[in-house]
């Protein structure tokens, strides 16, 4: 076998394992890209999934009317910033006033450290409780009635 040959094997040896490499990687991308799109469509079940609704029971001064309903997310802001799930444009109202979250089975409801305080079912929290179906939310001069669904 001649050295030109020879170079000519190992140029198309070293070709095939150059697109043997590549088709691996381009492989591995393709499970982790499958994969990533099977969480993201998981999560997004999840996120969007109802979880219960906040009925007002009374609006204050506010723009909220009774009987108006807001969605349960598993994380769930109130207060007077637009970036709450149930915005309380009240006096009496923090920016970020309180939080419903679900945590190990279990809703619960926290105080944000807002200036007015929150009250759950008529009592001032004094720190996070857990909350259930029934269970009244006061905010300000609002109040909210959590209907959950079971988790």
């Amino acid at each position: 076998m001649s050295l030109n040959s020879l170079i000519l094997v190992l140029r198309f040896a070293a070709a095939v394992l150059l697109y043997l490499f590549v088709l691996g990687i381009v492989v591995v991308i393709w499970r982790d890209w499958r994969t990533v799109a099977r969480q993201v469509a998981h999560n997004k079940e999840v996120t969007n999934r109802s979880w219960g609704q906040l009925v007002v029971i009374t609006g204050g001064e506010t723009e909220l009317v009774p009987g108006q309903t807001f969605p349960v997310n598993v994380v769930t802001g109130f207060g007077r910033a637009m970036s709450n799930t149930v915005v309380i444009d009240d006096s009496f109202a923090s920016s970020e006033h309180a939080r419903l979250s679900q945590r190990t089975g279990r809703w619960w409801l926290e105080d944000l450290g807002s200036t007015n305080g929150t009250r759950l079912n008529g009592e001032p929290l004094t720190a996070p409780a857990i909350v259930t179906t029934g269970d009244e939310i006061g905010i300000g001069h609002v109040r909210l009635r959590i209907e959950l669904e079971n988790l």
